[in-house]
């Protein structure tokens, strides 16, 4: 494709003339690019890490300058999302998406197609103006506890839930990240007819053949997953909890805790040790018991007879030693999932020191479709997406949920919200809504024109400072419900796409592919670049592969003499439709592990989706986007 390196005047050039040629910055940033895919897929560092590297070598190499890169950072779409995930949150907030529970759990009367149903409805409803992410997390829970209820798998809710959000998504402009980001790359190269329902009619089309689909083939291909929700019983347990003294002459002195329960106590738990009022932080093999020691145990109430003949120890029934010998206590047992970002990720339930801390213990890891319950002290390293049943007292729950390090998929955590706030919350989306539908009708006369100059992020923008100004979300809550992960992420991408429009890389790859392919159309040119966007989407991040291919589609139509818009369309269709792997989509991989899912399960429902999607936007988008 290139000849750089047959020139021989450009072997004759020095160095710096030579990089600064460009054939030559056209390979690095083709290289560059494999790479970006590589790190991508290897997950070698956090995609936002990545692509914000690559930037800096960009910078390095004198593709990009300091004025160029800084530009991404005013680009609209990343400053979009940021007020998309205040807007959400807002929302969750004023108790507005908690309500759709209550709506779930009326309508669906425990009916497994009725629950089907009115859960993908509601999400797909709710995703095109509301960030996908934070409607399954907050489904979650409520699709898990209406399955425990009713006895119905929660395999059979869990994929339809994250799809719905995908579907609902490709509505609007701003229904996903990924639009936004196609968005910004193309107003950057002077194309600016997207408005925020553009993408409406072939949208809802989409989404309701998608939802068809999940409704009937899609159900029976929907397996029936055991999760850890079946190991939770009904309510909470009463167990209780025994505080036992070492005695003088106690033969555990210099010994280990464990050596106590194998000997003494078997069959019951050590929630902690005491010494001098002061809990031990080391790990219960760490410990030599002292006398004195008062050494935390929890056990049924058939073990109390074996606890009080247990040698070297002193159940303090007398009170004068200051001990509260015995008390009957709620043992809350909850599911929680592995947030993206949690501190937990990555380490081992020791190197936590779980146990020490919160004072609770991690009964069952659920991971890629199996429960592991042997040896996940300090074998097992914990991963985001996974799943864990914990068992412990009220608090101890909630130092763990409160800063969201793990995601309650059984029990949400008691947050107040501010539901006397919610006319604020509905009065600044119903403005951001209505706006951006009248000013899709621009073409209708000057009353829609008015309104088509407040593009997504001037009403994004606004409705999000108003639901801050108006007490809807705190100043500190709203900066932290923004993924920054992602705004990272986006603007990296940015600056690629920068760099593929300067060298004139996206150009000579778009010349490359209509050479190649010309005589066969622009349909056909438009049905191969939604396939590649769709395969690459379930590889790699969705925002990426659009920060990628959009410059190359709006070149690509530049081309074949065509209007953009069809070939935009395909890169933000295309980029959104992942439904065929558990990695390609941030809420597929969230339903992953609390589905109790196999990787295959995604592979067998979504891929006829994605096939019978792929079918549906070539021979339909043509007609709600002339190519003149």
């Amino acid at each position: 494709m290139f000849d750089c390196f047959h020139t021989p005047l450009l072997a004759a050039l020095p160095i710096e003339e030579w990089i600064h040629s460009s054939p030559v910055q056209q390979w690095i940033v083709g290289i560059l690019l494999i790479f970006i895919f590589i790190s991508f897929v290897k997950e070698w560092l956090p995609v936002e890490i990545t692509a914000l590297s690559a930037t800096g070598l960009l910078m390095v190499f004198g593709i990009l300058n300091t004025k160029q890169v800084l530009s991404s950072f005013g680009n609209s779409g990343p400053l979009t999302v940021v007020c998309m995930f205040i807007l959400s949150a807002s929302l969750e907030k004023t108790g507005l998406i908690t309500d759709l529970s209550k709506i779930f759990n009326r309508v669906s009367k425990g009916r497994e197609i009725y629950a089907l149903v009115v859960i993908t409805l509601g999400a797909f409803a709710v995703s095109p103006f509301v960030n996908n992410t934070p409607v399954v997390v907050i489904l979650m829970p409520v699709v898990l506890s209406f399955c425990r209820e009713h006895e119905i798998a929660p395999s059979k809710l869990l994929i339809p839930l994250s799809f719905a959000t995908i579907l609902g998504g490709t509505c609007t402009v701003v229904g996903t990240s990924t639009n936004v980001v196609v968005l910004g790359q193309v107003q950057k190269l002077g194309y600016d007819a997207i408005k925020m329902f553009t993408l409406a009619p072939m949208g809802l089309l989409y989404a309701a053949f998608g939802l068809i689909y999940l409704w009937t083939i899609g159900r029976k291909l929907l397996p029936n997953r055991e999760t850890l929700s079946t190991l939770l019983p009904q309510g909470s347990q009463k167990d209780f909890l025994l505080q036992m003294r070492i005695i003088k002459d106690s033969p555990f002195i210099g010994e280990s805790p464990l050596e106590l329960i194998r000997r003494e106590l078997s069959g019951m738990k050590i929630v902690e040790v005491r010494r001098k009022g002061v809990t031990l932080q080391e790990e219960l093999p760490n410990i030599q018991l002292l006398e004195g020691d008062r050494v935390l145990v929890l056990c049924g109430t058939r073990k109390i007879a074996q606890a009080r003949e247990a040698k070297g120890v002193d159940l303090g029934w007398d009170e004068t030693r200051g001990l509260e010998a015995l008390e009957q206590r709620d043992v809350l047992i909850v599911e929680g999932m592995v947030d993206i970002d949690s501190e937990f990720a990555g380490h081992t339930l020791t190197e936590l020191k779980f146990r020490q801390r919160f004072n609770v213990l991690v009964l069952a890891i659920h991971r890629h479709g199996k429960n592991i319950t042997q040896n996940i002290g300090q074998s097992t390293r914990l991963n985001e997406g996974d799943t864990l049943l914990l068992e412990g007292p009220e608090d101890g729950m909630d130092r763990i949920l409160k800063k969201r390090r793990l995601i309650p998929l059984s029990r949400r955590s008691a947050e107040l919200h501010n539901r006397h706030k919610r006319g604020w919350a509905i009065t600044a989306m119903g403005i951001f809504i209505l706006f951006g539908l009248l000013g899709s009708f621009d073409k209708y006369g000057a009353f829609f024109a008015f309104f088509s100059q407040f593009d997504p992020f001037y009403l994004s923008f606004i409705a999000a400072l108003l639901v801050v100004i108006t007490g809807c979300i705190k100043p500190r809550e709203a900066y932290r419900s923004v993924d920054w992960g992602i705004i990272f992420l986006i603007l990296g991408m940015l600056c690629i796409g920068d760099a593929m429009s300067q060298t004139g890389l996206a150009r000579t790859i778009a010349e490359t592919v209509v050479s190649t392919v010309g005589p066969f159309g622009p349909v056909f040119m438009l049905s191969a670049l939604y396939l590649l966007c769709s395969i690459l989407t379930e590889m790699v991040s969705n925002n990426a592969v659009a920060a990628v291919m959009a410059p190359l589609a709006y070149e690509m139509a530049v081309k074949f003499g065509v209007d953009p818009m069809p070939f935009i369309m395909a890169v933000m269709f295309g980029a959104s439709a992942s439904f065929s792997t558990p990695i390609g989509y941030q809420t597929n991989t969230y339903v992953y592990n609390a589905g109790g899912y196999k990787f295959s399960d995604f592979l067998r429902v979504g891929l006829p989706l994605n096939i019978a999607l792929w079918i549906l936007f070539t021979l339909t988008a043509p007609f709600f986007f002339p190519f003149h």
